[in-house]
């Protein structure tokens, strides 16, 4: 503990574009606060993005670099996305460099490829959270690199060249959330639902999405009124399913962006939602029963194989997108969400795949990279 109270620390962590790149960090984070009594936390990322809005909130200072996403079709933008890279890498190295980490963390997105990168050529140790049981393209190609490398899923090692597998740890996905649910009747009144409803609860990520909020509008004149929706649209849709919802005559709560996740997680009853590796885990420590729309386009399939072994155990339904339809959507959530039975025995078995102790886990495995540097 005297190394732990004595000392001051500097550690930075990378990662964006998506809550799915930006919460691990946070939580990562949270258990080093509670470690190190002096630690000064510095995330990087990219501006107009979801850090934005997330990082300051929670009370973390956020430098930005330039680097665009790069596209997976071949177009020009190809060698702008290079170009930036060039740019993203010398701004990294500048600050990495006045600011002198003991380590570097990056949980995704490719923001963190500079950044990591830049920390190897400075010598820098390094260490890699990877959410997806398919790895990003980040993580592919830094981690021969990098000095540890935390997994949710230990199928993903078949994926990575990395000859020492003693750098590996299994860890699962650290998520944000209190340890339990608050009550169910005060998370409703956050929200101004009432108590005797079921309800749901749609999110589409943390940007939101276009085909999960059209088919949900269009079956709710199918739904009984006895249910009530929670609904994070996402903000580029706001403003038209707010329109498409005046008429209706459910009860719905409607926000582009909902900060407090316990809060809908404990209200809700059932949830549809995409497969993303964070929010599989957020509904594992929930126990949280769930329709399972996986992003047809994520790399490699990764959300429906996410998906697919929530599927297996009995731990969560899926329609995928292709199949989805207002008229299938609304059978589901009748079929679904008055059988009490049912939703129980989800709930328990979507409980199983949840690791408690993983952000704790990643902390300690950063301390003890700074201890051996």
């Amino acid at each position: 503990m005297e190394f732990y109270m004595n000392q001051s620390f500097r550690i930075v962590i990378s990662g964006g574009g998506t809550g799915g790149h930006v919460y691990p960090g946070i939580a990562i984070a949270g258990e080093l606060k509670c470690r190190l009594s002096d630690c000064e936390i510095v995330f990087v990322g990219v501006r107009h993005r979801i850090e934005e809005k997330i990082v300051p909130r929670e009370g973390y200072r956020l430098k930005t670099i330039h680097i665009q996403y790069l596209t997976r079709k071949l177009s020009p933008k190809i060698l702008s996305f290079f170009f930036s890279l060039i740019i993203g890498l010398v701004q990294s190295l500048i600050f990495l460099i006045r600011f002198r980490p003991q380590v570097v963390i990056g949980t995704g997105g490719y923001v963190s490829g500079p950044v990591l990168y830049a920390a190897h050529l400075l010598r820098i140790p390094t260490l890699i959270q990877e959410q997806n049981s398919y790895p990003g393209i980040t993580t592919k190609l830094l981690a021969p690199r990098v000095n540890r490398i935390h997994l949710a899923f230990e199928e993903t090692i078949q994926h990575l060249r990395v000859k020492d597998s003693s750098l590996f740890r299994i860890t699962g996905n650290p998520v944000r959330l209190p340890r339990e649910k608050i009550d169910r009747n005060l998370a409703l009144a956050k929200f101004n639902l009432q108590p005797d409803k079921k309800t749901l609860f749609l999110f589409g990520g943390s940007q939101g999405s276009a085909a999960l909020n059209e088919a949900l509008l269009s079956a709710l004149p199918q739904l009984s009124p006895e249910i009530q929706v929670i609904w994070q649209t996402g903000v580029s849709q706001f403003e038209t399913i707010k329109k498409g919802c005046d008429a209706l005559p459910h009860w719905i709560y409607l926000q582009p962006f909902i900060y407090n996740m316990i809060d809908a997680y404990s209200a809700a009853d059932l949830a549809i939602c995409r497969a993303g590796a964070i929010t599989i885990a957020e509904l594992a420590q929930m126990g949280l029963p769930a329709i399972l729309v996986p992003l047809p386009s994520a790399a490699e399939g990764h959300q429906e194989k996410n998906a697919r072994v929530l599927v297996d155990a009995n731990a969560a339904l899926m329609i995928l997108q292709q199949q989805l339809s207002p008229k299938r959507l609304s059978q589901t959530i009748s079929e679904l969400i008055f059988d009490v039975n049912r939703l129980d025995s989800i709930s328990r078995n979507c409980r199983t795949f949840y690791r408690e102790n993983a952000a704790a886990e990643i902390a300690d495995s950063v301390i003890e990279l700074i201890e051996k540097n």
